[in-house]
């Protein structure tokens, strides 16, 4: 993965697509030991734009490590905030052991709706 394999570098890009699809691909790559590259993230866009016109339809999934919350609070202020279930269920698990909690956490992360 790139945590084990990656040098400390991360790079990114992006480029005109040729051919009967129109837009860009931007890419996040990092560079493992063997100098080749480590693809970490890709979109295609119409348009390389910074620019967000939309905050509040924003939600950033992330393991809410201490110094991403402030980071994402600063470049998104209305953007919702929510923890990645896995590493929810990695803090839960140390206190609730068994697998009927487990289940039901589970459960209640896939639910579409609110009972």
């Amino acid at each position: 993965g790139f945590l084990e394999g990656c040098r400390p570098v991360i790079g990114v890009d992006g480029c005109h697509l040729k051919g009967p699809y129109p837009g860009q691909i931007l890419t996040t790559v990092g560079v493992d030991g063997n100098n080749g590259y480590f693809p970490v993230a890709y979109a295609v866009v119409d348009i390389e734009n910074l620019g967000i016109t939309n905050e509040k339809a924003w939600v950033v999934i992330s393991d809410k490590q201490k110094g991403l919350v402030p980071a994402i609070e600063r470049v998104l202020p209305t953007a919702e905030h929510m923890m990645c279930v896995r590493h929810l269920y990695s803090n839960f698990r140390a206190s609730y052991i068994g697998l009927a909690l487990k289940h039901i956490l589970w459960a209640a992360a896939r639910a579409t709706t609110v009972p």
